[in-house]
């Protein structure tokens, strides 16, 4: 049987889709494998698939894969000095050489090798030779061919209603963090605490051993602020350990310093989150001596961080545009820490939150105020600790007329969806703890005053099959609607319980 000559991408539809022969499947080295599931698609750097279940032998195991055409290409692509691949539990390959070195992580743990060419048959060959290799479409909406008599009224009343449900989400979460605070001030041990999804009206009411005295601690609210903001500023990539980054280094730890102190923050956060590269990975000497000044600062202040560390693979760089490299991201927290938890920082936050005298929209403009900032001259001309400065900086000194702009600053979009999931439920939160119901009608108004809202997967989805020419998303509220119906509704296919399609045949079945 001849190998088929395929390209990777193919080779990964087959890993996906389990199309080849799992009788007598087998490792290179005779052990019996059986696939519990083959994961889930990674499209960042790192493995081809994350959180597989795969038994080897009488063994299970927990873990990604990494899929390539010939062994030798774990060794090429130099897997076994990147952490990003210590996770790895099989090296699937569609052939290897008798004597090829087996794949080893940065640990020099040894990874099961298996050989599907064995396993494949001719129908499988055929099928892939004749694919077009296009990346597949996303999923139509199983109403699409069905809503277009669908009354606009109804879709925008639906979903901001589900758009509320997501808020309350988001609410609950954070009541949730902020319990879990008062506990640790309280230097109680309780039980992992469960993560809300689904219909708010089905999540069972919190216990009710906490009294409003336990929340008037603000260090507790600027915590969970601090946390929020972090998150968000990981976008989906890099939120899980921004989020650790603002647990292991807490707010309380970067006011024991000065807030104004830039290059102390740098240090503490740079250095807490294995960002600060080596002298020997630096070849621009401006980087060389900023980074030799904040691992002197890191070296004195390091044994004030009570939280463990992060590892340097737990940060993605991989397909990210600059401005959103996770250094780039946390260089920018550096420079707002002051502005956005200086003193009676939260007070001011609720102030503005409760003042009847601004609009939504004056107000929404007040708080992009204050994710606004001025890096120092070495954030102006980079997005992370090891690049050069970029080209045009560097033709435009030559000539003279060397103008640093800011690489680092927040844009709109990232500002937005840190007010919308981080800064309003919070302050939902507080207004429903303390009865402040200017704060909490003001917070609800500022969801319908974010407009311009950034496109994503589900959106265009949800406009391409349900909108359609009728209307689009025209506020926060409606894009977090539209995110809760597709997830809660559309790809559970639950039509007969949505309100649009219960205005179809489909959900009328």
């Amino acid at each position: 049987m001849a190998l088929p000559d395929i390209p990777e991408t193919l080779l990964r539809r087959i890993w996906q889709e389990q199309r080849f022969s799992h009788h007598r499947l087998a490792t290179s080295d005779g052990r019996e494998v059986r696939i519990l599931s083959p994961g889930t698609p990674n499209t960042d750097a790192g493995p081809d698939f994350l959180n597989a279940r795969i038994a080897i032998g009488k063994t299970t195991f927990r873990g990604d894969v990494e899929l390539h055409i010939s062994a030798e290409e774990w060794l090429a692509h130099r897997h076994d000095r990147d952490p990003h691949y210590n996770s790895v539990i099989l090296h699937v390959v569609l052939t290897a050489e008798p004597l090829s070195p087996p794949a080893r992580t940065v640990s020099k743990r040894v990874i099961p090798l298996l050989v599907l060419h064995p396993f494949l048959d001719e129908k499988t060959h055929e099928a892939w030779a004749a694919s077009d290799d296009q990346p597949m479409r996303t999923a139509r909406l199983a109403c699409a061919a069905m809503n277009d008599d669908v009354p606009v009224a109804v879709i925008t009343r639906w979903i901001e209603k589900l758009g509320h449900e997501r808020i309350e989400l988001k609410v609950r979460r954070f009541e949730e963090r902020l319990k879990q605070l008062v506990d640790e001030a309280r230097h109680l041990l309780r039980e992992p605490y469960p993560r809300y999804y689904g219909n708010p009206e089905e999540i069972p009411p919190p216990k009710k051993d906490y009294t409003r005295k336990d929340f008037m601690n603000k260090a507790l609210w600027e915590q969970a602020l601090y946390e929020g903001i972090m998150e968000g500023l990981g976008y989906s990539k890099n939120q899980k350990p921004f989020l650790h980054l603002a647990r292991s280094v807490p707010l309380e730890v970067l006011r024991r310093h000065d807030l104004d102190d830039t290059p102390t923050m740098m240090a503490l956060l740079f250095g807490a989150a294995s960002l600060l590269p080596s002298s020997q990975d630096i070849r621009d000497k401006e980087n060389r001596l900023y980074v030799a000044a904040l691992k002197r600062i890191w070296r004195k202040v390091r044994a004030t961080v009570p939280g463990q560390t992060l590892n340097e693979g737990q940060w993605l760089f991989f397909r990210l545009h600059p401005q959103n490299f996770p250094s780039a991201r946390l260089a920018a927290m550096c420079f707002l820490l002051p502005q956005l938890f200086g003193h009676d920082s939260f007070r001011s936050l609720i102030k503005l939150m409760k003042d009847g005298s601004l609009s939504a929209t004056q107000r929404r403009e007040r708080l992009h105020a204050l994710f606004s900032f001025t890096p120092d001259r070495f954030w102006q001309t980079h997005y992370h600790l090891k690049g050069e400065r970029r080209a045009e900086e560097k033709t435009g000194e030559k000539e003279g007329r060397r103008k640093p702009r800011a690489t680092i600053g927040l844009g709109a979009h990232r500002i937005n969806d840190i007010l919308v999931n981080a800064v309003i439920p919070l302050v939902l939160l507080y207004a429903r703890m303390f009865r402040d119901a200017a704060a909490a009608r003001n917070a609800r108004a500022l969801l319908g005053a974010i407009t311009g809202l950034q496109e994503n997967p589900i959106t265009r989805t949800l406009q391409r099959d349900l909108l359609k020419e009728k209307t689009e998303f025209r506020s926060a509220l409606q894009q977090q609607g539209g995110i809760q119906l597709y997830r809660f509704f559309c790809s559970p296919v639950r039509c007969t319980e949505c309100a649009v399609g219960t205005c179809t045949p489909l959900g009328k079945r």
